[in-house]
């Protein structure tokens, strides 16, 4: 079993793998909408193009209205 898990042509690995980063990027991207839209966003609206230039937008007036940090 550990085999067919660590060796072996690693399939159930980069399941395992696949999955946990899938599940990662949702989390952020439902992160991200949310500080945009001031608002949990459904699964249908993390699909959108039209949601999603909402929050270009969101992000953009933010960036322009903060002040500005030196690096």
């Amino acid at each position: 079993m550990i085999d067919l898990i660590f060796g072996g042509n690693g399939r159930i690995t980069e399941a395992i793998w696949t999955t946990i980063s899938g599940w990662i990027v949702t989390l952020r991207t439902r992160r991200r909408m949310k500080k945009s839209l001031g608002r949990s966003a459904s699964d249908l609206e993390l699909a959108s193009l039209k949601t999603w230039m909402r929050v270009e937008e969101a992000e953009q007036r933010d960036k322009e209205s903060s002040p500005i940090h030196p690096r």
